[in-house]
């Protein structure tokens, strides 16, 4: 039983990077389609937190009466570093193609690595070989999206492309002029996720209760991202929800990338640490790439399968490495047991010899 539960933190995550994955997809064809990135944010936000009420009105019950103000100013900057600022990647999006965005999120692992150690969230001993595992893992990781993005190759037909018939009326080339405009909007959003998930640790310290967490942080980020839409575009008719796609991308966004994705994350930082949940950011790669080729018609070459598989060796190897140092070396408990165990009957056999 308790060896089933140390892969619910992987599958927890991984479940993550399958819904950021398709909310990855669904965002840039709604935002190809004209609609504004802070309008889908601030109904996400707003739906994640309603959706999460119920849970923590019963599982948490009264436990929101506890955020006093120490716990509120997390709870902002949790809002400001994990949801607003990151906010600014599906501009970024919409600036440049899902092919292109999606390899910034190489970024997040090896910078939230980094904050983690510096902050001793995360143990780092170079001198051991669990030490030097995680840290290779980490970097063959960053190679492996890193490969993705700057090794092409050889173009493979391994099954039918774009099978939706994905056309979109404006694509990121002819956003030629705004291509490094969303680049640094990319890269920045991809940094303040790597904060977000240290600033998260320190968050449910103060305040441990994910379910709560949740919903307070959701609504934070509705207001911060309501302010920088009114202050970008005033218009009433950016702000009117229709039966389209964008409701379709706010509803699966809401409940699957802000609520359950929240909780999840929350739960599994408690659980391994924040450089772990940032460590399957790559695996989103590896799942974006796949989907991009099928339903938005881009090319699967031979770098892509490369860093495919550099990718998984890479999670696979830090993975191993963060059990080797949670779980206690099951060898050594025996023989402690049974030397304790002899020790024992030698003072009961000396004991009943007097």
């Amino acid at each position: 039983m308790a060896s089933s539960k140390e892969w619910w933190p992987a599958s927890f995550m991984a479940l993550v990077q399958v819904f950021t994955t398709g909310l990855l997809l669904l965002t840039k064809v709604v935002v190809d389609d004209g609609v504004s990135v802070c309008t889908l944010l601030t109904y996400r936000f707003f739906m994640g937190a309603i959706f999460v009420i119920p849970f923590a009105a019963i599982l948490e019950k009264g436990k929101w009466k506890e955020i006093k103000l120490k716990a509120f100013i997390w709870i902002f900057t949790s809002a400001l570093v994990g949801f607003t600022i990151p906010g600014l990647y599906y501009i970024g999006l919409g600036d440049t193609s899902p092919g292109y965005a999606i390899n910034f999120y190489n970024i997040i692992p090896i910078a939230t690595f980094i904050l983690a150690v510096l902050f001793r969230k995360e143990p780092l001993n170079l001198k051991s070989l669990v030490g030097n595992i995680k840290v290779i893992g980490t970097l063959v990781c960053v190679g492996g999206t890193l490969v993705i993005s700057l090794y092409k190759g050889k173009v493979l037909h391994l099954w039918p492309t774009n099978i939706i018939g994905y056309h979109p009326k404006q694509s990121g080339s002819a956003f030629g002029h705004h291509h490094m405009r969303g680049t640094v909007l990319l890269i920045v959003s991809c940094l303040s996720l790597a904060v977000w998930y240290t600033v998260q640790a320190q968050m449910l310290k103060v305040f441990p209760y994910k379910y709560w967490s949740t919903v307070a942080t959701c609504f934070v980020g509705c207001i911060q991202m309501a302010v920088v839409g009114v202050a970008m575009n005033r218009e009433k008719v950016t702000w009117q929800l229709k039966w389209n796609m964008s409701l379709l991308t706010i509803v699966y966004s809401a409940i699957l990338n802000t609520a359950a994705k929240f909780v999840m994350i929350s739960w599994v930082v408690t659980q391994r640490g924040p450089t772990y949940p940032s460590m399957f950011c790559a695996v989103s790669v590896l799942f974006t790439t796949v989907l991009d080729s099928l339903l938005l018609g881009h090319d699967l070459s031979v770098g892509s399968i490369l860093g495919m598989f550099m990718i998984l060796a890479g999670l696979y190897l830090f993975l191993w490495g963060k059990r080797k140092e949670l779980v206690p070396n099951k060898e050594e408990k025996p023989n402690d047991e049974v030397h304790s165990q002899s020790e024992d009957k030698i003072k009961e056999s000396s004991g009943s010899n007097v």
